[in-house]
Formats: structure tokens, sequence, C-alpha cells
């Protein structure tokens, strides 16, 4: 039987669809979308949850431009035998994709926009046959990039109303991502200018514009309406703590089981702790990236943690207290944190350095957080709220940024940088068991799993390596294996560290002889030669707790 293709991040429905890609049917949302009759909707999910496909399902489900071509793409599907289906094909549809908006300055940003009105102006251009001349002259104006800021802002509200008056039908709404350019603002130093602008644009062609159907948006994050929304109607906001269409992003246990074994693999207890554990209200949903990539390499491990930036996150991280990180190692150790819960949030808000709420909130919306549970204080008589990290591949992750920051701010006091490069080169392994040994005592985040001491030396090279250094990661035996080769003569140098972790300090010892004897066996030195690396030093590194040994 020939399998369907599995893909992981195409986020185009028709081409998913067109190339015998699986798809997990998730087109039932149509139908709860129009049944509900909302104005204006707004879906905040995580990174990686599926958004830009959703939208594209959207599109090409409503736009009228496509019927023809689109008839078959839905066959078989849910909505198909809803009696919302007759809404197919049938509205003209605007779509933006705001993903690309990530720039580093607020000309390249405004440039890029730009760009996509154009291009969406491209793609109606046959409307030209039913404007005026002044009209004719404003649209080509704004299509060929030379109208104003003003007449881009309100570009998309003016091409509603001329594709109501082609169609005489109201016209549908998409944007996608929209707050990726705001987050990037905040973090480069234009975040006023930028909101400016998103707010003009969403402001203009989804508020009192009575050539709109429906508006329908994804981000990560609801930025408050005192910040973008102000001049909406109160959007519906259908976040990860809201029932509806809470099987509209992720997997859900069926749907992940289904694919699976599909591909002849098992839901089992490992993929469930790896991907399962969000909660959106009461419905149990697995990471859709994560479950894709397993299902297409076959391998076990975390997948979500190299799919996209974290900057804001370790923005915030890297300026909480010594007081609230007792509260992000709870959550590191499994235990669950109580705190508000607060989707009326602004960027400004994160310039609140000394409140975790802040934190937590954005750790939750970004999914490295989910909902725990709630109750009544028996004491307060106040409902609170519970939050918890939901599985092993998002702890992971969670472990190396904090591990990052932790190591960063120890190392920043450390004075002796150049002893320890030359301690490195030279082969000195008590001097290098001291340094180790100390960085660990200073730990405060901390457990003893094998991805605690893994991240622990990335972290390390990656803050006395600088780009003179590199690092290969060769994960086999044990913890790990790692090659640090030294641009220095040519790269002339060479390190190969074979890491152990003990359950007793009793067997540190023997482990090193091991890990000593395993390098000696399988010819690791052999990889180094190929780079050219002309001498190289040998390290067995066991660790046990708080202590380590170096060979």
């Amino acid at each position: 039987m020939n399998l369907k293709t599995v893909t992981v991040g195409k986020d185009d429905f028709a081409k998913l669809i067109n190339e015998g890609c699986y798809y997990v049917d998730k087109t039932i949302a149509i139908e709860e979308l129009l049944s509900k009759n909302s104005e204006v909707v707004l879906y905040p999910r995580p990174r990686r949850f599926g958004k830009s496909l959703f939208i594209s399902m959207l599109d090409n489900f409503f736009d009228i431009d496509k019927r023809k071509e689109n008839e078959h793409l839905f066959d078989g599907l849910a909505i198909q035998k809803s009696e919302y289906y007759k809404d197919f094909g049938a509205y003209p549809v605007i779509t933006l994709d705001f993903k690309n908006l990530k720039q580093d300055t607020y000309e390249s940003v405004y440039n890029q926009f730009v760009f996509k009105i154009q291009e969406v102006y491209k793609q109606k251009e046959y409307i030209l046959e039913i404007l005026d001349e002044d009209e004719s002259l404003k649209f080509k104006k704004i299509k060929s990039g030379n109208a104003n800021e003003d007449e881009y802002k309100n570009s998309i509200y003016q091409l509603s109303n001329w594709l109501e008056r082609y169609y005489h039908k109201k016209t549908i709404i998409l944007v996608d991502e929209y707050d990726i350019p705001i987050q990037h603002g905040y973090l480069m130093g234009f975040y006023n200018q930028v909101v400016s602008l998103i707010r003009s644009v969403l402001s203009s062609s989804l508020k009192g514009n009575d050539s709109l159907k429906m508006g329908v948006m994804t981000g990560v994050l609801r930025v408050s309406k005192e910040s973008i929304f102000s001049d909406l109607n109160n959007p519906e906001v259908c976040d990860m703590m809201t029932k509806e269409y809470n099987e509209a992003f992720g997997f859900t246990e069926r749907e992940t089981k289904e694919l699976l074994e599909y591909y002849g693999l098992e839901l089992t207890d490992e993929v469930k702790a790896m991907y399962d554990g969000y909660n959106f209200m009461g419905t149990s949903i697995y990471n859709p990236w994560s479950v894709l990539n397993y299902a297409k390499k076959r391998i076990l491990q975390p997948y979500w943690m190299n799919s996209s930036g974290n900057e804001l996150i370790k923005k915030l991280l890297n300026n909480i207290n010594n007081k609230n990180k007792i509260t992000i190692e709870k959550l590191l150790k499994g235990e669950s944190a109580s705190f508000g819960y607060d989707n009326r949030m602004t960027y400004m808000d994160f310039d609140e350095t000394k409140d975790i709420t802040k934190a937590l909130n954005l750790l939750f919306a970004s999914g490295y957080l989910t909902f725990d549970k709630e109750y009544i204080h028996p004491v307060i008589n106040r409902r609170i709220q519970e939050f918890k990290i939901p599985n092993e591949e998002v702890r992971s992750d969670l472990v190396k940024i904090v591990q990052s920051i932790m190591y960063h701010q120890e190392l920043s006091n450390f004075e002796d940088y150049q002893g320890f490069v030359d301690d490195l080169i030279d082969g000195r392994k008590s001097k290098m068991e001291m340094y180790l040994c100390r960085l660990l005592e200073s730990t405060s985040f901390y457990d003893t799993k094998e991805n605690f001491y893994h991240g622990y030396m990335i972290s390390l090279f990656g803050v006395f390596l600088t780009p003179q250094f590199i690092v290969k990661s060769n994960r086999e035996a044990g913890l790990g294996r790692y090659d640090v080769m030294i641009e220095r003569d040519d790269r002339s140098f060479g390190c190969i560290f074979e890491f152990k972790v003990a359950d007793k300090e009793s067997e540190m010892e023997k482990l090193a002889s091991v890990a000593l004897s395993q390098m000696k066996e399988k010819e690791y030195y052999k990889e180094l030669e190929l780079d050219k690396v002309k001498k190289r030093q040998e390290y067995a590194v066991v660790f046990c707790g708080k202590k380590c040994i170096v060979r």
C-alpha cells in the first residue's frame, strides 16, 4: 500500500490535499465558525499548532475566486456533510500573512507590508472593470507601490468595498500571525510605530466596515485592546482557556492515535509523555508539529524546540529576580504554579520585570505551560487557576532556556575565562573538573535527569566557546558525545568529550573508564582527523548530582 506523505511545516491547504499528503481533518471548525456568526474572531495559539494551515483552509473554502479549482479539495472531509457546506466558494476573500513582517527596522516592516498589499491587489486586478477612472488610478497606485502610508493603511478596507460591489457579496478578511511584527517591534525598539501600523490596518478593515462578512485572525498573544483592538468592537477571543474551537488546533488523542497507526507506530506512554499534555479546557491536545516529525522520522525526541525563536521568553526570564526563580524551578520539577491568567496584556507590560505573572502568562500563551486545574480556595474564597509544563519535550526546551540564561549570568562574573581555554587545550583534567564542579555548585535550577547535563554542557560551550569554536553533538551511548574544534592555526586543535551520568558516586570512576574505552574502541578521533585537526584532547566526564569527575 502506498502511504500518504508525511509533511511537516506545509501550511498551504490546497497543496497538502493535491499532493496526497496526510491531513488531519479540521474542517468541521468551519461549521463552528459560521454557526456562531461572530463578526471578528481571534485565535491565539502557540507556534507550530496549525494556525497558518487553518487560515489557508478557510481561504480555500470560502474564496469565490477559487470555487471551480477547489471543488475537489473538501471531498470526503467533515465539512462536506455539514449544512454549512453551502457557503463553499461563496465569498470574496482577502488573506494577509504577517509572518514575514519580522524585520529588524520599522522601515523594513513597512516595505514588506507594502509588498504584501501589492500582491493582494495583483490577485484582484479583475475588479478594475467595475471601477471608475479615479478608483482605477487609486487601485493602480496601490498595486504599483506608489501610494502613501495612509492609503496603504486603508487599502484592505478599500479593497473589501470594491469586492463587494463586484460580487454583490460581503468580504471575508483573514489575517495570519498578526502579532509577529508587533513582538519583533517590541524587541527591536520600534514597538509604537508598528502598533500604529497594524492598528490602523485592522481597525479600518474590521470595524464599521459595511462590506465585511467576517474577520478571522491568528497569533500567539492577544495584544490588549488598549493597544491594538482599541478601535474594534470586542472581537471574540477563542484562546486556550475557552471551550470553543478547542479541537481546531493541535491533534486530539484520537487523531494522534490514528495518524501513528497509519504509519505503523503506536501511541505509547512514552509518546504521550513527550508530546501530549496540553489541556484545552478539558480536551487533551498533542503538539502537531512534533507528532508529524515523529511519524516522519520515527525517532522519539524533542522537535518543537528547534522550530522557532523564543527571544521574548529569554528576555523576560533573564530579568526575574531570585525570589521568582523558585516558581520556575517548581515548574521544571513538574509541579504546578498558580497565577492570574490575563489575555489583555500589552507588550509594554513585559517591561514590569519584577512581576513574574507577566512571564508566566507569556509562557502559557507560547505553549510552555498549560492549564492544569482550578478550584475555590477554602480560606480566601477565590477561584485559583494552576498551570504546569505540559510534557517532557517542552520541559527539556525550557530547561535549556533557563540554563542558558543562568550560565550567562554566572559566567559573566567568571574571571578566569582564558585559564579555562588554556586548560582545555593543554589537557589539564583536574582543572577542568574544578571549573565544572564550581559551576554545578552555583546552579539553582537543577535536577539529575540526563537532559539537564546535556543542556548544561551545551550552555557551557555556548558561553565559553565563542565563534572561534565549533561544537558538534554526536549523541551516542550514555549521555552523549561532543566534538569541539577550535579555529586556531587553521583549526589545528580539537577536543572529544564523552559524558556519562552515574546514579551513585561510587560508580563514577567505573563509568569514566567505560567512557575512555568507548572513545578508543569507536575511534572517535577519526572525525577530527577528517577535519584536519592536528592536535586533540579526549575527556571523559561523569556527573552524579552536583558532583563531576574529568578523566
